[in-house]
């Protein structure tokens, strides 16, 4: 099993070749919201390859930012970003931006490896400015449940990498205490979009089985 820096250092160069149904799932679920925020300063902590980064450019934010602490991960999200887009090597719990910096604070699919949700949230709610809004998703917690695991295959081979699970309950938590207040939760499950992703990758059986579950959720909170 590999920690998030190691697992993301060998995935980088693969990353977005192969298609995504969760990732794919997530953007159907948020590009609608995030058109909002045009005109914005705007902060993806865990930008990975910059696949956010390059729809956010779309939209016209005042600026746009995005940290990761994958120096690999960023060499790709480099290749795929404006000029004008900042790209820093940073843990997303200790950041060198601003305080009340940012009007949005996007984190996806980051949660399950953040060791501590409450400096995560802390760091979150340093960034924005009040009144400002964090967006989270990630998979669902229940997905362990489903004998899921976190995987991806590299050249060299298949790998695991290491979670730390959380509840809902316990996120929104730890939010109030960093001041954040929820203004909406919601879960998502694979659909018609998605399915031709599975056929294709000839695992139709496997869509079937999960498609009545939640296999990812996002929340938004706002900062008071």
């Amino acid at each position: 099993m590999l920690d998030a820096s190691e697992a993301y250092s060998r995935w980088a160069p693969t990353y977005d070749q192969t298609p995504n149904p969760l990732t794919a799932l997530e953007e159907r679920c948020l590009a609608p919201v995030l058109r909002e925020f045009a005109g914005r300063d705007v902060v993806d902590l865990g930008c990975g390859t910059g696949r956010w980064l390059r729809r956010l450019q779309v939209i016209g934010p005042r600026s746009l930012v995005g940290v990761d602490s994958s120096p690999a991960m960023l060499a790709m999200a480099k290749k795929k970003c404006m000029h004008s887009t900042s790209l820093i090597e940073a843990d997303c719990v200790f950041t060198p931006l601003a305080a009340s910096s940012a009007d949005l604070v996007l984190a996806s699919f980051l949660l399950s490896y953040v060791q501590d949700i409450g400096r995560f949230a802390a760091e979150a709610a340093r960034i924005l400015r009040p009144g400002g809004t964090l967006i989270v998703s990630d998979l669902h917690p229940d997905t362990p449940s489903y004998g899921w695991r976190r995987t991806f295959r590299a050249a060299d081979g298949l790998f695991e990498i290491a979670t730390f699970p959380y509840t809902l309950a316990a996120l929104n938590s730890a939010m109030k205490v960093a001041g954040l207040k929820l203004q909406g939760l919601a879960d998502a499950r694979f659909g018609e979009e998605e399915a031709g992703m599975f056929r294709a990758s000839g695992m139709a059986e496997h869509f079937y089985r999960v498609e009545s579950l939640p296999v990812i959720c996002w929340a938004r909170f706002s900062r008071s």
